[in-house]
């Protein structure tokens, strides 16, 4: 059996879906690219004034001083794989800006002959490096602008459900759930203001230190008990990074739902999941109109992508 590198991070469980789908095919060898990032940016950050004016001046200076702490954590990153020569036939990369670029050229190294593939699910130009995309062979990416900019392949997230469907009866009419960060305590208290006493909300922002608010929980929602909330409701409300171009995977679990999308990502209507079931709205005004919440959803002939069939897509 081929052996697999898998290098993505952890997130609602998508490394062990992929991984065990993976391993019918692959024996796999997953590494959690982004297990340092805290003490990485921890140790990116400390720097006075002065070197931090450097490094956006010079864009080699900020590579610089990254790779540094990113390399730090180098041997224990090597230590989890095997570095025999040869030892993989395919290397999987999902995002990876947290691994040293001295660990990209390792693993090139001694697995000269293999197939090196890259996954962007997240906008490229918000991760805080991209360099580390030249050691990959084929290159695939959520983000529609960014594969037209840079002639990459585009494929969109896969979902991990199938044939789900839509509950016979919705307990919520709009749900809201993510984790905190940018403005979304604000959306959510805003959100809850205006309109909890005409709509049925369920609003759940995943806060680790759980010091956001009254919307905030310490423990995220499994992607289970998150795709049952969207089965109950009318509509879901997508919020996005600021900076987010490329569509959330809520976009995707709507399809598997059934669920409307209210969104304010005003980039989504240049993707083919873009529907009548959808609605753009204003970020920082989010209005939301009686005859959208009152329209039965329409089932369309765009479908998400299985696992097995974002497999496929990229040929392993």
């Amino acid at each position: 059996m081929d052996r697999l590198l898998l290098l993505m991070p952890r997130f609602m469980d998508y490394e062990k879906s992929l991984k065990e789908n993976l391993n019918r095919k692959y024996e796999v060898c997953w590494l959690d690219s982004d297990e340092f990032d805290r003490e990485i940016l921890d140790k990116f950050y400390k720097c006075n004034k002065i070197r931090w004016g450097i490094r956006h001046l010079f864009r080699k200076c900020f590579n610089y001083d990254l790779e540094k702490a990113e390399a730090f954590f180098l041997e224990n990153e090597l230590g989890k794989i095997c570095l025999e020569k040869n030892y993989f036939s395919v290397v999987f990369c999902i995002n990876g800006p947290y691994l040293s670029d001295e660990f990209y050229k390792k693993v090139r190294m001694l697995n000269p002959n293999a197939r090196y593939i890259y996954y962007a699910w997240d906008d490229v130009s918000n991760l805080i490096k991209k360099n580390h995309i030249r050691y990959f062979d084929e290159v695939y990416s959520y983000n529609i602008i960014e594969c037209k900019k840079n002639k990459w392949n585009y494929l969109p997230v896969f979902v991990q459900e199938s044939g789900v469907g839509h509950s016979k009866e919705d307990k919520y009419d709009i749900v809201f759930i993510g984790s905190l960060n940018d403005d979304r305590r604000k959306i959510a208290d805003d959100l809850y203001e205006k309109y909890s006493s005409s709509y049925r909300l369920f609003i759940y922002l995943y806060d680790k230190k759980n010091v956001g608010g009254r919307f905030c929980h310490n423990s995220p929602l499994t992607n289970k008990q998150y795709i049952s909330i969207m089965r109950e409701s009318k509509a879901i409300l997508d919020v996005p990074q600021i900076c987010q171009k490329g569509p959330t995977t809520r976009a995707f679990d709507a399809l598997l739902t059934e669920t409307k999308v209210i969104t304010v990502n005003k980039y989504m209507k240049y993707y083919p999941v873009y529907s009548d079931n959808m609605i753009i709205v204003d970020r920082d005004n989010i209005n939301i109109p009686d005859n959208f919440m009152a329209k039965e959803y329409v089932i369309n002939s765009y479908h998400s992508l299985s696992i097995d069939m974002w497999i496929k897509k990229i040929g392993l």
